[in-house]
């Protein structure tokens, strides 16, 4: 059911998103693909046809992103996958959203560059020569860096080789591959031909130097992100927890994403970089108060000492990202969102890969080990113990309710406070009565649950 859920505001927001884009298919105010155009120009068969294109490419990206958000329903045995995808989509919905856009504005922008379509007096001259020298001064990363994931996946061989049986022994391995991989790309990017991203070779060889510097950071990257997931990979096997199909595949998905989430971040940064500078002869080019607004989008304007400021593209307000204050705010609502959903997943993938377990200690003591809501009592503590085949219903007031568990502190209907520990559709329930609460627990296996229910049964007979 919660793949549903999850997937109702996913359709939403893709709806939202392209729909707020296909409402600039048409210009406004003089404004037209985040570019500014003079009333005479409008019609412009040239401008037309980028018209065509921009509403395709919007109903592409629409195609696309719905069919990149059908794995939710996939996941639809494992909760803390869905959720994490569904983030992940929505991170990459808000990305991917702009590339339509920055590729017409791109072509509009040269348009009226090489027509001169500039209002009198607005136009001048725009330097790009440093831009275009800081560009040409990158270099790659230095090689010695991937000895870094090359070393943590040492202890890992080792580990593995002493502990470690089956497939658990090629973890370490494994990751000492990818990072081999990883640097044979890193040599083969870095260290190529030039490749032609402009006519001009001044900007063609700042283009080139900056793509081989990005192209250098992934592959470094990936190979930290190989061998910390060979780690994460190891403690998954090691601890029990690879039985669940849905669990590896939907790893195995995540795993295969990030490095096609990269190559596409890094190659359609390139591409930015030749639309902007591609077309230059490397020292200057013409604009106007255009060149404020980077990729049509983005408000940046050092000489502007105000923060908000009315958005060209869209409703409201955008921040001025030359502003210290700008930038705070900007990448300060980044890193609050991350700060919310990372822990939230991080919960709701302990409850999904680590069930609750009741514990009789010493014949006196019920401990139910969980991540997040531990409990222990006392068994002269236990009032009433039944064995029902009905779930108690009620509300969640801290906790988590999937379709498939409920666990955390709830207020049920006929019982009042309680916590619960539940698999839904695996009755029977052991209900136990305390003085303060009643607590609801069963296992996976219905067969387990009478057992443990007929030992608490006879350690409370008394």
């Amino acid at each position: 059911m919660e793949h549903y859920i999850l997937l109702a505001p996913v359709l939403l927001v893709l709806a939202i998103v392209v729909g707020a884009y296909l409402g600039h298919a048409k210009p406004k105010g003089g404004i037209w693909f985040g570019v500014s155009l003079p009333d005479g120009v409008l019609e412009d068969k040239r401008l037309l046809d980028l018209q065509r294109e921009y509403r395709r490419g919007y109903a592409l990206f629409a195609l696309l992103a719905a069919i990149a958000a059908l794995p939710i329903l996939w996941f639809s045995d494992t909760f803390s996958l869905s959720f994490i995808y569904v983030f992940l989509w929505l991170a990459g919905i808000m990305y991917t959203s702009t590339v339509p856009f920055k590729r017409i504005h791109y072509k509009a922008a040269k348009l009226k560059r090489d027509n001169d379509w500039f209002a009198p007096g607005a136009k001048k001259k725009v330097r790009i020569d440093v831009d275009i020298a800081l560009m040409k001064g990158k270099l790659p990363i230095a090689p010695y860096w991937f000895a870094l994931p090359a070393l943590m996946s040492v202890p890992l061989i080792v580990i593995s080789l002493r502990e470690g049986a089956g497939v658990l022994r090629y973890s370490g391995f494994a990751s000492l591959f990818m990072t081999v991989v990883m640097f044979l790309l890193y040599l083969a990017f870095s260290r190529g031909a030039l490749r032609a991203h402009s006519r001009n070779p001044v900007p063609n060889a700042a283009i080139n130097m900056a793509a081989n510097r990005l192209w250098s950071i992934l592959w470094f990257s990936l190979a930290l992100f190989e061998a910390a997931n060979a780690f994460v990979a190891y403690q998954v096997l090691s601890t029990g927890n690879s039985g669940d199909p849905g669990l590896w595949f939907g790893g195995i998905f995540m795993v295969s994403l990030v490095p096609l989430i990269g190559i596409f971040v890094v190659h359609q940064h390139i591409k930015e970089l030749e639309y902007r500078y591609g077309d230059t002869d490397g020292t200057s080019i013409p604009a106007d108060g255009d060149a404020q607004w980077r990729h049509g989008l983005s408000y940046y304007n050092p000489k502007d000492k105000s923060v908000f400021v009315p958005k060209r593209i869209g409703i409201g307000k955008t921040v001025n990202m030359a502003t210290r204050a700008g930038k705070m705010l900007y990448y300060g609502s980044l890193a609050l969102v991350a700060a919310v959903i990372v822990p939230v997943a991080i919960m709701i993938v302990r409850a999904d890969t680590s069930p609750p377990q009741l514990v009789i200690e010493g014949a006196e003591t019920v401990v139910i080990e969980d991540s997040m809501y531990p409990l222990e009592f006392a068994l002269d503590d236990v009032l009433e113990l039944t064995l029902e085949d009905d779930m108690p219903s009620g509300f969640r007031q801290n906790g988590i309710a999937t379709s498939e568990y409920a666990r955390g502190n709830f207020k049920l209907t006929e019982l009042g406070e309680a916590k619960m520990y539940i698999f839904k559709q695996n009755a029977p329930y052991i209900v136990i009565k305390l003085p303060d609460r009643y607590v609801v627990y069963n296992e996976k296996d219905p067969t387990a649950t009478e057992a443990l229910f007929a030992e608490l049964k006879e350690l409370t007979a008394g």
